[in-house]
């Protein structure tokens, strides 16, 4: 593949990306915020079908599916080992938050399967499933949290914080894609992370 093509295979996504945060911004400025989710999912929903034409990595996979669950359960209870030993040195104690079934449901619908299928199933397949492709994504992802919880909701430093962060667990999603070559194992990652990190707490 010469030059121009591949800046050109790389600049319609980075084109779309930049589009698609920049109309979530404005969105959280203009409407209810439930209802900038929803949109947003549609939104990132829609670009991915329309601009992939190909979905496969949307087929269930068991062997995927199962790899992504170890994988989470692995890596969740070391952040709930890490979260609740410094509960001990802080003379506090971890607790997990009741979260309602229509909070739950939402976090599915409109945050992990959305997002996953964006970020992993659109921009990584087109920017390049490698480490490289891994770790560029990961950056636009917490780059895009970054612009909509902090910049646009007008949230705290603690979510400012948080948002910068999810660097981290994408590249675990990221890999997690890379590997199994199934959405569904980054899908089941982000969605038990999420519900964890929201319902686990020190007090």
């Amino acid at each position: 593949m010469d030059k121009p093509q591949k800046l050109h295979n790389y600049l319609i996504p980075l084109v779309v990306y930049i589009l698609l945060v920049s109309l979530i911004f404005l969105m959280i400025h203009t409407i209810s915020w439930s209802l900038a989710a929803t949109v947003s999912a549609f939104l990132m929903l829609s670009v991915s079908f329309v601009l992939k034409t190909d979905m496969k990595d949307l087929g269930w996979d068991p062997r995927g599916a199962l790899t992504g669950i170890a994988v989470t359960i692995v890596i969740l209870l070391i952040y709930t080992a890490v979260l609740a030993g410094y509960g001990l040195y802080a003379g506090k104690s971890l607790t997990f938050n009741k979260l309602s079934y229509s909070f739950v449901l939402i976090q599915l619908l409109l945050v992990a399967l959305p997002e996953e299928i964006f970020f992993r199933g659109y921009l990584q397949q087109k920017l390049g499933n490698t480490l490289k492709g891994i770790i560029t994504v990961s950056l636009l992802f917490a780059l895009a949290h970054f612009v909509t919880l902090c910049l646009g909701g007008g949230h705290g430093l603690s979510v400012c914080s948080q948002a910068v962060l999810t660097f981290f667990p994408s590249l675990v999603m990221g890999y997690l894609y890379m590997s199994t070559g199934t959405l569904w194992a980054s899908i089941i990652f982000h969605f038990l992370a999420n519900i964890v990190h929201i319902s686990a707490g020190l007090s």
